[in-house]
């Protein structure tokens, strides 16, 4: 949520996914129903823009475009099997479909098929055109603080989790593939991107600025990915940075004071790795505070006892860092840390661990 002009805005990331409006009073109404939401990633945080209207982003459906077994396993295919990916704009398919195990009960066959941008167990064409619409999945979308049509402002972006604007331009974080499901990808990184307003940002068919059909992205034992769209509105531009695979780049804020110093840099709240469910690590990614700085990337704050959750490595300190903000004089800089969640199989938080932390210059 955010608090602008004596009103929170709210992300709720159910199905359907929704932005309210809500007075300190109570009084409630929402701006923008029917998000497509609540497959693997969510509706994503609001941020208020210098515009005045209220940003948000919005997650795929999906791991890389294809509803598959992991779908299943994520919790949302049984209860929401039509969910699929949704363009903001036509797109063309090259028609490749995918096999799986027919996890959706009644099961008359023993593979299922199923293409791109469509629910699961259906097939697509060579040339196959998906209607685009809004609001859609993969993007960053704006609407008035009082409601009304929501507007596409960037498209193409896997999960657009955290959004910042600092000198009047939009930055977003983009997490990167897994390697899971029908169509996996390995090695993704999550990306910090400078948000040019209509542009198209590679979902599903690059990682970055560099094409899934790359080899560094073939995941073990599995085939090279190909294309998904049989052609692509623009070639994704040079992100700003990129970060470790698996790390879980959250929220993040630029420091603007000179007392907290770094002027310009980015922070970045690491949530970090949700290893087996997605993918291989080979030592725990993420659980810290990243500094950005010329594209290049530098650990902050990380615990003194090693890389990883505090409950895990000992001594106490920080457990998953999701969200970062610094405080209207800009002297101090706020992390949320979610607090314990393991991974025994599925993500399982727990209760009443989730800490705030505050960071200022000594």
């Amino acid at each position: 949520m955010i608090y602008h002009n004596g009103s929170f805005f709210i992300s709720q990331g159910g199905y359907p996914g929704k932005i309210a409006r809500v007075s300190p009073g109570g009084a409630t109404s929402t701006i923008v129903d029917g998000i497509p939401s609540k497959g693997d990633h969510h509706t994503d945080r609001p941020r208020v823009g210098p515009d005045g209207w209220v940003y948000f982003g919005q997650g795929s459906i999906t791991n890389s475009g294809v509803a598959g077994e992991d779908n299943f396993f994520f919790g949302w295919l049984t209860a929401r099997p039509f969910l699929h990916d949704v363009p903001a704009h036509d797109i063309t398919l090259v028609g490749q479909n995918f096999s799986s195990q027919p996890v959706i009960p009644p099961a008359p066959v023993p593979i299922v098929s199923t293409g791109a941008f469509v629910p699961f167990g259906t097939k697509t064409q060579p040339g196959q055109i998906v209607r685009g619409q809004l609001p859609c999945t993969s993007a960053i979308m704006r609407v008035r603080p009082s409601g009304g049509p929501v507007e596409l402002v960037a498209w193409g972006l896997r999960n657009p989790f955290g959004l910042t604007f600092y000198n009047g331009q939009l930055y977003v974080l983009d997490q990167g593939y897994d390697a899971r499901g029908s169509r996996p990808l390995e090695h993704a990184p999550d990306i910090l991107w400078r948000v040019h307003r209509g542009m198209w940002y590679g979902f599903p068919d690059y990682v970055g600025d560099i094409p899934v059909t790359d080899p560094r992205f073939r995941a073990d034992g599995k085939p090279q990915a190909q294309f998904l769209m049989a052609s692509h509105p623009n070639v994704p531009p040079r992100p700003i940075a990129r970060f470790e695979p698996h790390s879980a780049s959250m929220g993040f804020d630029f420091s603007r004071s000179g007392a907290f110093g770094y002027v310009g840099n980015a922070f970045v709240a690491q949530f970090g790795d949700v290893t087996p469910a997605t993918g291989v690590v080979q030592s725990p990614p993420g659980y810290q505070i990243v500094r950005v700085h010329g594209g290049n990337v530098s650990t902050f704050a990380h615990n003194r006892s090693g890389n990883g959750p505090a409950s895990h490595v000992g001594g106490g300190g920080l457990e998953r860092p999701i969200d970062i903000q610094f405080d209207r004089t800009g002297s101090a800089m706020y992390v949320v840390d979610f607090g314990i969640m393991t991974v025994p199989a599925i993500p399982n938080p727990h209760r009443a661990t989730g800490v705030l932390w505050r960071i200022t210059r000594t």
